[in-house]
């Protein structure tokens, strides 16, 4: 299968000091600039190694500081497939992503997208909790509150700027993406925490969609616990539901 032309990236745009959001496509999928005194970091990035490679030239349209770290938010395609475009810097994801990506779910999906699984790269720095990125005067913490849409979510907090990249733990475009490596169970639970990491002027950039505050992570967390409990049916010892494929 020949591999996909369509991908592009939108402008980068401020949401606070020196933090900045660009769109990528074609699955609109948020990416995150955080600008320090002395280098900078990236949240996700793009859909494949070319895909990262365009996203990684439209950074001078936002900073001409030199890009100090990526950050993956989870294993999905849109968000990690870009990854082997900094392999020339430190990447960070949560401890799964290496395994994920390695997987024959990840191998069939970029076959699907016309890609070699072989240019799949997993993250040089692994985290099972918490790590932080300093990049002169500003310190980014990046954390693994619990599992959700996916095994491996990682949020990434700048606090001075009262910002947070979620991921696909939340969405704002529609409705949370379940699929068969989401823990239902445990969604809920780990947007508590997300709750807890804001304030009342927090803005939580989502994985997918216009940046929200804590109200609306509020209110998603409802819809998720619900749907998770709708999911789960009658308790049956040693199962799990069959979700559709994200």
């Amino acid at each position: 299968m020949r591999a996909r032309t369509d991908y592009s990236i939108g402008p980068w745009r401020t949401v606070a000091a020196g933090v900045f959001v660009a769109v990528a496509e074609p699955d609109s999928v948020n990416l995150g600039l955080v600008v320090g005194i002395d280098g900078a970091l990236l949240v996700d990035t793009g859909s494949s190694p070319e895909h990262g490679r365009a996203v990684r030239a439209s950074l001078a349209a936002a900073s001409e500081l030199p890009l100090s770290a990526a950050v993956v938010t989870h294993w999905h395609y849109d968000h990690a497939f870009g990854l082997a475009a900094f392999a020339d810097l430190p990447t960070i994801g949560h401890e799964s992503v290496r395994a994920r990506l390695g997987s024959p779910e990840a191998a069939a999906e970029a076959r699907a997208l016309g890609l070699d699984p072989a240019d799949l790269v997993g993250p040089t720095r692994e985290l099972v909790v918490a790590t932080a990125v300093d990049l002169g005067g500003r310190r980014v913490e990046i954390a693994h509150l619990g599992r959700g849409h996916t095994d491996g979510d990682l949020v990434v907090v700048v606090a001075d700027a009262d910002v947070v990249f979620a991921g696909d733990l939340i969405e704002s475009a529609g409705p949370p993406s379940f699929g068969p490596d989401s823990v239902p169970d445990e969604w809920a639970g780990t947007l508590d925490g997300l709750i807890g990491l804001m304030t009342a002027k927090t803005i939580a950039v989502p994985g997918h969609g216009e940046p929200v505050g804590r109200e609306f992570v509020f209110e998603q967390r409802g819809r998720i616990a619900m749907q998770a409990a709708e999911l789960a049916g009658p308790a049956v010892p040693g199962t799990r539901p069959e979700l559709p494929l994200a």
